[in-house]
């Protein structure tokens, strides 16, 4: 874990309160210099770097060059991979993005979130489905290696079959590598949070957040790994699609199935207690 920026260039989801009082900015190569040093000197066998920060990804092709070739100086061959918004691609060209993946950026994890275009303006994610395809794509053409997170119960109460449908005809045009589905939770200090109180908007109950997984792992048709073992979730498993699909259906069927009043409560009061998106 290296810290190259602090920080979100967007910061405005209504759901999110990482970045909350810590505006955009890159991290002093001086101080990624020292994180190096101190890396190279205690875990010489580093081959693998986490850039971490909001979107790192968003800073100019230059400063990313740069950047690897001062982790090159300190850990020759490491790879490295990083956050990135959707839009951190708009500044790059794909002959960009290829000299990146040369330079040993892999496994780019973009937190997509949606592909329904209602969804993404409530939110204020800042793009629409059609920049999803736009910009993946340009990621699709260079070779860059990249996976996403989709961020289910954003839509609400009532479209759980819905915005997993629209989504998954926007993620049917890309290709991804692997796939983080994870559900919302909505914090008081939100945006969204405050549109609850008001009555605004109705969050998706447990069950709902089953059937939209259930909808969005039927509808996917390219290769892809689906990973739900996170802690946002009530239901753990791991997919590689085409393949395990109908296994990974006939689970969540008997999940949904067997789903009761009681579920209901116990998974919302544990979501209560959380602390994570």
């Amino acid at each position: 874990m290296l810290e190259v920026t602090v920080g979100c260039t967007h910061n405005s989801c209504t759901f999110c309160t990482y970045y909350k009082g810590h505006p955009f900015h890159p991290a002093p190569l001086e101080q990624v210099r020292a994180d190096l040093a101190e890396i190279a000197r205690f875990r010489p066998g580093t081959d693998h770097i986490w850039a971490a920060g909001g979107d790192p990804f968003s800073m100019s092709t230059r400063r990313l060059l740069e950047l690897a070739a001062l982790v090159h100086e300190y850990l020759p061959g490491a790879t490295i991979s990083t956050y990135a918004r959707v839009d951190s691609m708009r500044n790059k060209t794909v002959d960009d993005l290829r000299a990146l993946h040369d330079a040993g950026y892999t496994d780019i994890m973009i937190g997509i979130e949606s592909g329904d275009d209602e969804v993404l303006a409530h939110v204020n994610k800042g793009y629409a489905a059609a920049d999803v395809v736009e910009q993946c794509g340009k990621l699709d053409e260079a070779g860059l290696p990249y996976n996403c997170i989709y961020l289910g119960g954003i839509a609400g109460a009532g479209r759980a079959e819905e915005t997993a449908a629209r989504s998954a005809e926007v993620f049917n045009q890309i290709r991804p590598r692997f796939m983080y589905l994870t559900t919302v939770t909505i914090f008081p200090d939100s945006e969204l949070g405050a549109e609850v109180a008001r009555g605004d908007f109705e969050p998706m109950s447990e069950l709902e957040r089953f059937r939209e997984f259930r909808a969005l792992v039927a509808a996917l048709e390219n290769p892809i790994v689906v990973d739900t073992r996170l802690v946002t979730n009530s239901i753990g498993f791991v997919a590689e699609l085409p393949a395990d699909r109908e296994e990974c259906l006939a689970a969540l069927d008997k999940a949904i199935a067997g789903f009761s009043e009681d579920d209901e409560r116990r998974l919302s009061r544990r979501r209560a207690m959380m602390r994570t998106i």
